[in-house]
């Protein structure tokens, strides 16, 4: 009877540890892609810094993350391009005074990523369309809101677009 409640935890213990077989610390980026260089997001929409914003905010979830590093044209091995296409917003709430004027928003950012490997010339995202949403509220004033909400807006394009690199092998 007891060799049988050992011979069953056993089993039990090697059922249990062969699901950690697979298992794999840190980025599944091969180490030779792990240098990236990241120019300044392309701003095609109407609100002025967004690329800016948007550039700052990746360059800062890039380091966070650790898995790729900024380098210079030279010496970086993946070239990524972004380019911001629009920004929208989307009336969610209005004054139960004033039902003309929208108080909340959802505002989104959108943008295409293009990623390419500097020595073989590969592409491997090729204008993949990727955007972020977050709240925004106007107290009336539209633009001072867009301004406000655009540095948490960009954090969370970036870590999109951060999830898409990720992956793209």
């Amino acid at each position: 009877m007891k060799s049988f409640f050992s011979s069953l935890v056993a089993c039990i213990l090697l059922v249990g540890l062969s699901g950690c077989a697979g298992y794999q610390r840190g980025s599944a980026v091969p180490t030779e892609f792990r240098t990236i260089h990241v120019p300044a997001f392309e701003n095609q929409t109407r609100y002025p810094m967004v690329g800016a914003v948007a550039t700052q905010q990746f360059i800062d979830a890039l380091i966070e993350d650790g898995t790729f590093a900024p380098e210079e044209l030279d010496t970086a091995r993946l070239r990524l391009q972004v380019v911001i296409t629009g920004c929208q917003s989307d009336s969610v709430r209005y004054d139960r005074n004033n039902v003309i004027v929208p108080t909340e928003y959802y505002l989104t950012l959108r943008a295409k990523i293009y990623l390419y490997d500097a020595q073989t010339g590969e592409t491997y995202i090729d204008g993949k369309a990727i955007h972020a949403t977050d709240v925004m509220l106007t107290r009336n004033q539209f633009q001072t809101a867009v301004t406000d909400v655009m540095p948490r807006l960009s954090r969370k394009l970036a870590k999109n677009l951060l999830d898409e690199l990720q992956s793209f092998r």
